[in-house]
């Protein structure tokens, strides 16, 4: 037999000693890491929508259910607060319509803000002037005096 054939043997024989040893070591109790507690999900988590139970770390159909139905909610909750603003702004546009304050026309209100006002955050030391610019007809130039804020 040839070096090569005797050498190739050889470690066909060592290899096949030494693999099953390499795995008895690695499953064999004693050799395994443990996991730390911290990192596993329980089995139940206390929760403000109710128990989350979960079964080797999946959710239950139950807790799958309790989560779509809490995600469903608070986007609905984020819709409504995301409408808040176009729906005031629909609200102004209507009021200046209704007193004809429109391209060009400029309502000004001949008294300071008080508790009365129907506006979110007024405040009482400035004069409010209000309009609305419709650009459906093409742009329209505005001229604002001096020291004017909010244009």
């Amino acid at each position: 037999m040839t070096t090569q054939k005797t050498l190739t043997r050889i470690m066909a024989l060592l290899a096949g000693a030494l693999v099953p040893g390499l795995l008895h070591a690695q499953v064999a109790p004693g050799y395994q890491t443990e996991i730390p507690p911290e990192i596993l999900t329980p089995d139940k988590v206390e929760t403000r929508l109710g128990t989350l139970e979960f079964i080797d770390g999946f959710p239950t159909p139950k807790t799958v259910e309790i989560a779509y139905d809490h995600l469903d909610f608070i986007r609905g909750v984020r819709t409504f607060l995301d409408t808040i603003p176009i729906a005031s702004m629909h609200a102004m546009r209507e009021g200046c319509r209704e007193t004809g304050c429109v391209d060009g026309t400029v309502g000004i209100f001949e008294q300071l803000m008080d508790s009365k006002s129907l506006w979110l955050t007024p405040n009482t030391e400035s004069i409010y002037a209000v309009t609305w610019l419709d650009l459906k007809d093409g742009p329209i130039v505005v001229e604002s005096p001096p020291n004017t804020l909010g244009i």
